[in-house]
């Protein structure tokens, strides 16, 4: 028994360690399984449309149960503003990714998403 929590307790502080860990096997996976898609013949735009409609039917439920009561009500510009975050956020994002990863291989993909924090440090260092 006390085995068991002192495992449990080891599990307990290396939370944020383990799920670090499992959102980079996530990255690299999604890259081969990105690549193998895209090898096969599907085109990146059409690969993004399913990635943001999975997303967005696996996402909705959630957002519309927990934050229902504080989010605004929807009008032209509250809409307008979520299509443009949308757009430019990730749908162009993820375009230009797969486009990139249709030229180039799924390790040099998993690679360059690790860059992307310290490329955005060095932005806004100089857009300060």
């Amino acid at each position: 028994m006390k085995n068991f929590l002192s495992i449990s307790v080891f599990l307990e502080t290396q939370k944020p360690y383990l799920a670090m860990l499992l959102t980079q096997f996530l990255y690299a996976g999604m890259a081969l399984l990105s690549k193998a898609a895209i090898d096969e013949g599907m085109t990146p735009c059409v690969f993004v449309v399913y990635r943001q409609a999975f997303a967005s039917l696996a996402l909705a439920p959630f957002s519309f149960l927990l934050e229902r009561k504080q989010a605004p009500p929807m009008s032209c510009p509250v809409l307008f503003r979520i299509f443009l975050a949308s757009l430019f956020g990730m749908t162009l994002s993820l375009n230009l990714y797969y486009v990139a990863l249709n030229y180039t291989s799924a390790t040099f993909a998993a690679a360059s998403t690790n860059t992307i924090l310290a490329i955005t440090f060095i932005v806004s260092t100089f857009l300060r």
